[in-house]
């Protein structure tokens, strides 16, 4: 028999597990090919991947959404993913796609995946792991044969994520398109970690980012705390014990067949009430990755200490959001667990630019239902009420014409997916 977490609630024996994923494995790949190329067709744009490298050797992926008619008054946008998944978790389906809906309106989009979040460097494991998630993508099979010069890779921290991985695609996106400046948009970590390294960064590198768009980032969790990250904390252990014999990511691979067990843990990342089963289902095959053991580690020391630190407790960035005065845009859902809108608000009073923005998505504003921690990104209705806000704000800050005399035209590649 295999026993599974108490989060999973489920018992399966080892012949029933095996038929399970081959039963599945077929419809998955048909599925998954099939949007691919669909959305190939109908999007206007140019999509393809580019890599480079951080100064510590490793391998970065991007996704360009590269729109046919690149407007030189807006600068590039780069999306970056929270913890757990990587850059496909922005594109899921067309009418969840934050990358299709900006490039549609001229911005040209770069999707990045951190080290340890496929198609960029992680170990051979987390690789593999992934074909259990059914996710047959071309580009993310073609990767797995690079991740032979990653067998050395078995830990990264989210310090590596501010350190090397943030500085590294913000020159490399500046350099491809031509612009002094870009707007970073993230998700949970990964608006952490630009708060994080605008903390500490150099005047001519805080200059870079001309505006940040935060959904859903706790730089703060307060006590006592809420059920889910109560459960989080009391399982502790449990999760270590389970990462290291099945994965971090193994419940990705029963979510991509059973969609949603309306767990503790689950509530932690979405309100189920506010995400169709087709992306939830989705986001479970494409965008769930491995959870790095310095990671979790960080992400611990936050749920006891409710501070943001680094991995040896020595910075808290936290303390340190005094610093940044870089334009910002704060948006939270109102049932969101992982990031709570008192935590947001904390965030928005201790940032010191003058220019920034609180938006609070849920039914007390109005919408169509609450939102959480994920759906804020791809909830049934984000597209109808998140997405025009941050085109709102993106748009608040166009490029100088200064800037853009130089912008390079935009380069012709054939269309991937």
């Amino acid at each position: 028999m295999i026993v599974l977490s108490r989060d999973l609630k489920l018992i399966i024996t080892t012949k029933s597990y095996r038929f399970l994923l081959w039963a599945a494995m077929l419809p998955a790949a048909l599925i998954s090919a099939g949007c691919a190329g669909q959305f190939g067709k109908k999007s206007g744009m140019t999509i393809k991947y580019y890599y480079t490298q951080s100064e510590d050797g490793l391998t970065l992926a991007l996704r360009r959404y590269q729109p046919e008619k690149l407007s030189a008054q807006k600068y590039p946008v780069i999306l970056c993913h929270g913890f757990s998944y990587n850059l496909l978790f922005w594109d899921l389906a067309d009418e969840v796609s934050l990358p299709r809906y900006l490039a549609r309106q001229g911005y040209d989009v770069w999707s990045l995946s951190l080290r340890g979040s496929c198609p960029s460097s992680q170990p051979l494991a987390s690789a593999l792991r992934r074909v259990g998630h059914f996710h047959l993508e071309p580009e993310m099979i073609k990767t797995l044969q690079k991740r032979l010069t990653d067998v050395k890779m078995t830990d990264w921290s989210v310090d590596d994520h501010i350190n090397n991985d943030v500085p590294a695609a913000i020159k490399f996106v500046m350099e491809k398109t031509g612009q002094p400046k870009v707007h970073w948009v993230g998700h949970s970590m990964g608006a952490m970690i630009i708060f994080a390294y605008l903390s500490g960064a150099p005047p001519y590198q805080t200059k870079q980012i001309k505006s940040i768009t935060a959904l859903a980032a706790p730089m703060v969790v307060f006590h006592p705390l809420n059920d889910p990250l109560g459960f989080l904390l009391e399982q502790e252990l449990a999760l270590k014990v389970g990462s290291k014999i099945m994965g971090s990511s193994a419940p990705a691979t029963f979510g991509a067949i059973f969609g949603d067990f309306n767990t503790p843990m689950n509530k932690l990342f979405y309100n189920n009430d506010n995400i169709s089963e087709g992306v939830l289902r989705a986001m479970f095959q494409k965008a769930e990755e491995e959870i790095a053991p310095s990671q979790f580690k960080q992400l611990m020391n936050m749920v006891r200490t409710e501070r943001f630190t680094s991995l040896d407790g020595r910075k808290d960035y936290t303390a340190l959001l005094g610093q940044i005065t870089t334009p910002a845009y704060l948006l939270v859902g109102t049932v969101d667990n992982m990031a709570s809108t008192d935590a947001v608000r904390f965030l928005y009073r201790q940032i010191a630019g003058k220019e920034k923005r609180f938006g609070l998505f849920g039914r007390v504003s109005s919408h169509h239902n609450d939102y959480g921690h994920n759906d804020i990104v791809i909830g049934k209705y984000a597209q109808k009420e998140v997405y025009p806000t941050i085109l709102s704000w993106l748009d608040g800050f166009p490029a100088e014409v200064m800037e853009t005399e130089f912008l390079l035209q935009p380069e012709k590649v054939e269309t991937t997916n």
